[in-house]
């Protein structure tokens, strides 16, 4: 049975970590960075100019990777990229 508009409304709130993974500053003022919720495994690559930028971060709560935590998903989606964790050709 299809959900309805009031079963969705009383729904309960996603309380799952908004991610973020900040890429760079790009000569033009945009911010690209990549979002993703709950996990690391499906993230999307996004471009803001810097102020949206910021105001998506305060908007969302987000948290920030750690240099450990992004060199940990390099390693793992290596094995994606290349067929085994740490190759790189």
């Amino acid at each position: 049975m299809p959900e309805t508009r009031k079963q969705a409304a009383s729904s309960p709130v996603d309380d799952s970590p908004r991610l973020v993974r900040f890429g760079r500053i790009t000569d033009r003022g945009f911010v690209e960075f990549s979002f993703g919720i709950g996990s690391t495994d499906l993230m999307v690559e996004l471009v803001l100019p810097v102020e949206a930028y910021h105001e998506f971060c305060k908007t969302h709560r987000v948290v920030y990777l750690t240099r450990e935590q992004e060199q940990a998903l390099d390693h793992d989606q290596s094995k994606w990229r290349f067929g085994s964790p740490g190759i790189t050709e």
